[in-house]
């Protein structure tokens, strides 16, 4: 309602304005039951944003009204619907709400190693293989064969 008041407001302070500046036009209103002569353009716009204001927040209450209006109407439904939805839950058997198991995904099935020459022994047959490290690209020669960048020694078999 505020920020409709003022806009009203400095739309009339404008219509107002532009009135004054041309203040020094004058002209007759004919009308079936009489004559006004000379009135100026002042008049003429204070009057006209008279009557912007007054229909303004006439229009802004009745928009608010049927704002109000549609909410309560939508908050009789809600609540209409909330009454019918505790009804249909009380209807329901009373069995205990048990928490279904949780499945278990099938286990994977190990799939046969494919027959491969079997890995020479040395230090890297001792380290899993799940734990072997790539060699940066840029490691020096010595600790690409080593698998290991040169964090730490693997002691041979030997």
């Amino acid at each position: 309602m505020r920020n409709a008041l003022i806009l009203l407001v400095v739309v009339a302070l404008i219509i107002v304005a532009l009135g004054a500046a041309n203040s020094s036009i004058t002209f007759d209103f004919d009308l079936v039951f009489g004559t006004w002569s000379a009135v100026s353009l002042l008049w003429v716009a204070v009057v006209a944003a008279g009557v912007l204001v007054v229909v303004g927040l006439v229009a802004v209450w009745l928009s608010r009204a049927d704002a109000s209006r549609a909410r309560r109407k939508l908050e009789a439904e809600l609540q209409t619907t909330y009454e019918r939805l505790r009804a249909a839950e009380a209807r329901l058997p009373e069995e205990p709400q048990e928490a279904p198991e949780p499945q278990k995904a099938p286990e994977p099935q190990e799939a046969p190693e494919p027959q491969e020459a079997p890995e020479p022994a040395g230090p890297q047959a001792a380290a899993p293989a799940a734990e072997a490290e790539e060699p940066p690209a840029d490691a020096a020669p010595d600790e690409a064969q080593s698998g290991l960048a040169g964090t730490e020694e693997v002691p041979s078999a030997g």
